[in-house]
């Protein structure tokens, strides 16, 4: 039928149209490629009708019927489809942009790769339109329960996710640049690949969210639920993670290179490559499943088996984890708890390589019985020369221990100024002042050396809580001093010299190094030992890059530390009670 024609009839009014209508029941109307603009068209019965590739705009469609209509690749602006029948209606290509679509029936319509921006689908049920691969940008999708539903790959920049159930909704490479979701669910919510850069995500419960490769740069991540979310291959720098619950998350390979961790999230903390995952992340563990119970011979070359791998990956300290009973046989599990320089992510796929390849070589000795025979020989014989020995030995319970410890260094300024006649009386005056607080603290391994402390805690809240009460009491009583607080690995070995317990490993020095580069009556404390003691609410930190005045592991005199300046918050006393 002539387009030209059908356009006069759809010109005589609704009335007149419809009636037309019912006499061309068997004719397919095709208005392909028309431009209307302005036109009023309520209550026009226009199901089925053809209007592919057409450029629509400001024209009035309310209460009209456009059930099956093909508006395939077409531009509709700032139409009114309030109350129309779009049922099955093909969206296919098309784009909708602030179309008012209120009370509309839009079941089963067509809206693949179609773009729906700055729509309002208030009181809309959209859970059954195919919605990946096309554009939502500035809709309002406030409110919707969307929980699976699957927005792979689309262009959601702007939207208002407020108050919807994203439940395991899939958002994977999606565009969500100023997509606001205040008050959204996003349990299990998929965001792999996504743009989330700038969003302000705080306060969601994020439980188990995938963020695996997203960008999330100058996120707001502050007082988030982010227990077993995943953030592998992300880059989250420049995020705001004050507060945050960060319990089994996965960070392999994830990108920071500073985030913030006060409230206002102004504070910078800057970090090398991987630091921020070698920090943060879960200690790297090492499984190994073995197809029966270990025999003597592995349970005796275990040891072994550790020195190897750390051998091989210079710098990292492991121990054993577990030995445990598993269907069918036994379950192995290393802990590394020191990764020396390397990535965490790759470290721990060479070491579980590593790991299998010498199990082999373990279980493969089952089976050589000359070697297997061997190897018991010497053991026998290890166990005869030694037993008697460690027997002796026991009771020295501390020697060459191996510990996770907060270790607390502090140095009086102006000491070698102090005349003879004053040194004593003062140097007992500081002793007698700082004891009761290492009780009230239960700290460890004490070492009052002339004017210096050195002293540990097992954790790293009790340790900051000291440093401060020393600090404290010091001041008043007119001494300055310098403190430095690090948390690591500690060695308690036996000075031979003084027999009694002394301390090494990296942590010691870098605890002494902290304390050298303070100003007077400042605590300085590292990272590792901010981000322990900062969930108990009860200090300040404020970021520090301090110079190293001597050399520390591959670092050199003159190269900056980043650390934090701690105040306490609040009564000392409230610290301990």
């Amino acid at each position: 039928m002539d387009k030209e024609r059908i356009l006069r009839e759809l010109e005589k009014g609704a009335g007149y149209w419809n009636q037309w209508r019912k006499h061309q029941a068997n004719q397919e109307i095709v208005l392909d490629g028309i431009h209307l603009s302005g036109m009023v068209l309520d209550d026009y019965d226009l199901s089925k009708v053809l209007l592919r590739n057409s450029h629509i705009a400001h024209c009035s469609f309310r209460n009209a019927d456009l059930i099956l209509a093909n508006f395939q690749g077409s531009q509709l602006h700032n139409n009114d489809f309030s109350h129309a029948k779009l049922i099955a209606a093909n969206f296919s290509g098309a784009t909708l942009h602030a179309c008012n679509i209120h009370r509309a029936n839009m079941l089963t319509a067509i809206t693949r790769n179609a773009r729906l921006e700055n729509m309002d689908f208030s009181g809309h049920d959209i859970s059954g339109l195919v919605l990946r691969n096309i554009s939502l940008a500035g809709s309002n999708l406030a409110g919707q329960n969307l929980s699976r539903v699957d927005f792979s790959n689309s262009n959601l920049e702007g939207v208002n996710f407020e108050g919807a159930d994203l439940t395991q909704a899939l958002l994977a490479g999606a565009n969500l640049v100023n997509a606001r979701f205040k008050f959204a669910k996003l349990n299990s919510t998929v965001f792999k690949g996504a743009d989330l850069q700038g969003v302000d995500l705080g306060g969601l419960d994020l439980y188990k969210a995938d963020f695996t490769g997203a960008n999330l740069v100058r996120c707001d991540l502050r007082n988030a639920q982010l227990g077993k979310t995943k953030f592998n291959n992300a880059n989250i720098s420049g995020a705001r993670l004050w507060k945050i619950n960060s319990q089994g998350w996965a960070i392999d390979r994830i990108v920071c290179d500073h985030a913030f961790w006060d409230e206002a999230g102004k504070q910078k903390t800057t970090y090398r490559p991987h630091e921020f995952e070698r920090i943060f992340a879960e200690a790297i563990t090492i499984e190994l499943r073995y197809p029966y119970r270990l025999s003597d011979h592995e349970l005796a070359t275990l040891p072994i088996f550790i020195e190897h791998l750390a051998a091989v990956h210079w710098g990292t300290i492991l121990r054993l984890k577990s030995i445990t009973d598993v269907a069918g046989g036994a379950l192995v599990k290393f802990v590394v708890e020191e990764l020396g320089s390397h990535s965490p992510t790759e470290l721990k796929e060479q070491l579980q390589s590593e790991a299998e390849r010498i199990q082999l070589a373990q279980l493969t000795l089952r089976t050589n019985t000359q070697l297997h025979m061997q190897l018991k020989e010497k053991i026998g014989a290890i166990r005869e020369e030694f037993w008697p020995r460690l027997l002796e030995l026991a009771a020295d319970h501390e020697k060459d221990q191996v510990r996770n410890l907060t270790i607390l260094f502090m140095d009086l300024k102006g000491f070698s100024r102090w005349s003879e006649e004053e040194l004593s009386e003062r140097l007992s005056l500081f002793r007698g002042l700082v004891k009761p607080v290492l009780k009230k603290w239960s700290a460890d391994h004490p070492n009052m050396e002339g004017d210096s402390l050195r002293v540990t805690f097992k954790n790293a809240t009790a340790g900051v809580s000291c440093a401060c009460m020393i600090r404290s009491i010091l001041t008043a009583a007119g001494f300055q001093m310098r403190i430095g607080v690090e948390l690591g690995e500690v060695a308690v070995i036996h000075n031979e010299i003084t027999n009694i317990p002394d301390l090494e490993g990296i942590a010691v020095s870098m605890a002494a190094r902290m304390e050298a580069a303070a100003d007077p009556g400042e605590v300085l404390v590292s990272q590792r030992v901010r981000h322990h003691a900062e969930p108990s609410g009860l200090f300040s930190f404020a970021p520090r890059r301090v110079p190293l005045k001597k050399a520390i592991g591959n670092m050199e005199p003159g190269e900056c530390v980043e650390c934090f300046a701690v105040e306490a918050l609040g009564n000392l006393q409230e610290l301990s009670g």
